[in-house]
């Protein structure tokens, strides 16, 4: 009694497929969302249509786009440069594993390209702003 199954009968398979009136509230649903999904994306981006009013969409994708874009990657960038560190000690250690049970070229390999590679995820988003600002001044 305690574990018995309930089951409780809702109607047909017919009646399932033929249900036209919950589909149509799905599709009005849907309509709704996307229409309120997309009224805050219009509300953030304020200087976009002042841009547009005043005819300077360019310098506006110049300027500020250019910088919100920049500013955005920027955790990104950032994860990738904490993560450099682990990953390459961990690229060196499995080079000095390789020293020590005789394949001296890969070991010595495998610590040479994690090096390199540490140095160039360090410097490259330096490098990347130095071109930019030699890019401005053009």
């Amino acid at each position: 009694m305690l574990f018995s199954q309930k089951v409780q009968t809702v109607g047909s398979i017919s009646d399932f497929l033929n249900n036209e009136s919950s589909n149509k509230e799905k599709k009005l649903d849907a309509k709704k969302l996307t229409t309120i999904g997309t009224l805050p994306i219009m509300l953030s981006i304020p200087s976009l249509s002042l841009a547009a009013e005043q005819g300077t969409v360019a310098d506006w994708a110049r300027g500020e786009l250019y910088e919100k874009v920049v500013h955005a990657f920027e955790p990104v960038v950032g994860l990738v440069q904490a993560l450099s560190y682990p990953i390459g000690l961990v690229v060196m250690l499995g080079g000095g594993l390789f020293v020590m049970i005789g394949n001296r070229e890969k070991g010595f390999t495998l610590i040479q390209q994690a090096g390199i590679g540490y140095l160039l995820v360090q410097s490259l988003p330096m490098l990347m702003d130095l071109l930019v600002e030699i890019a401005k001044s053009i």
